[in-house]
């Protein structure tokens, strides 16, 4: 039992490292190519910025609808995922704070 407190802030650390890593590379969904093809050849004339937002999926399904309830089907799926995405990753951060700061205090108390 001598190694729990090295075991947990290991732990901690990893998961620490796990969730910050996926909350920096994460971001809204990509759109898939044929979507994002079909935005952009509808924002060609709405300059650079609006084509690079194309790869969104929740804005290349806006651009590219043609209806609104489908529209509303996608965005609304583009947006869940990405709050689970986001959800999962600040889980991570949190489990890994509170087993580096257990994995302190114990060691500090066995001192």
């Amino acid at each position: 039992m001598t190694k729990t407190p090295i075991v947990l802030i290991a732990l901690g650390l990893v998961l620490l490292v796990a969730g910050a890593v996926m909350q920096v590379t994460g971001g809204p969904p990509k759109a898939d190519t044929a979507q994002a093809q079909q935005c952009r050849e509808k924002m060609k004339d709405n300059g650079a910025d609006m084509i690079a937002r194309c790869d969104e999926a929740a804005f290349a399904a806006q651009m590219t609808a043609t209806d609104a309830d489908s529209a509303a089907r996608a965005i609304s799926a583009a947006n869940t995922s990405e709050i689970g995405g986001n959800a999962l990753a600040m889980g991570l951060i949190g489990l890994g704070l509170a087993l580096l700061v257990g994995g302190i205090v114990v060691s500090r108390q066995r001192r």
